[in-house]
C-alpha cells in the first residue's frame, strides 16, 4: 500500500470503519513508514480537538447569532426570478423576429435579382464565360503543341 492511499483512508482508519484486512494493511504500512506514522499522530490530534469542540459547544450558543439564511435565500430567489424573466423575454423576442428577418432577407435578394435581370446585367454573362473558356482552351492547346514540339 502506498502513502497516498494510506493518507486517503486515514480518517476511516481512525474511526475504525475499515474492514480488518484493510486496517491490517494500513497498520503494517504505518509501522514501516515514518511519514505516515507522523501523519496518523497529527490526524488523531486533530480528531481529538474536533471532538472536544463538539462537546464544549453549548446548544444556546448557536442562538446568539442572527439567522439570516431565510432572508438571503429569499433575495437569491428574487434575483433568480428576475434573471429568468429577462431571459424569457429576450428569447421570446428573438423567436418572433428571427424567422421574419430571414424571410425579409430572402425577399430582398429575390427583388434585387429580378431588378438586375430587367436591367440586363446578366445577359452578357454567358458570352463572357464562353469567351474565357475559349481563351483557356486555346492557351492550353498551344502549350501542349509547343511542349510536344520540344520532345
Amino acid at each position: 500500500m502506498n502513502c497516498a492511499t494510506v493518507k486517503e483512508w486515514m480518517p476511516h482508519y481512525i474511526d475504525g470503519l475499515l474492514s480488518p484486512e484493510v486496517e491490517l494493511r494500513i497498520r503494517l504500512h504505518i509501522e514501516s513508514c515514518q511519514d505516515c506514522a507522523q501523519w496518523l499522530e497529527e490526524a488523531r490530534e486533530m480528531a481529538a480537538l474536533w471532538n472536544e469542540m463538539e462537546i464544549d459547544q453549548k446548544p444556546g450558543l448557536a442562538q446568539d447569532y442572527p439567522d439570516i439564511t431565510a432572508g438571503v435565500m429569499a433575495h437569491i430567489e428574487q434575483l433568480e426570478t428576475g434573471r429568468r424573466e429577462r431571459a424569457v423575454r429576450a428569447t421570446m423576442a428573438r423567436r418572433r423576429t428571427a424567422p421574419r428577418t430571414s424571410w425579409v432577407h430572402y425577399g430582398v435578394a429575390v427583388g434585387l435579382t429580378l431588378i438586375l435581370l430587367q436591367l440586363g446585367v446578366f445577359k452578357d454573362m454567358a458570352y463572357g464565360i464562353t469567351e474565357i473558356n475559349g481563351h483557356m482552351s486555346t492557351s492550353v492547346s498551344a502549350w501542349l503543341d509547343h511542349s510536344g514540339a520540344k520532345k
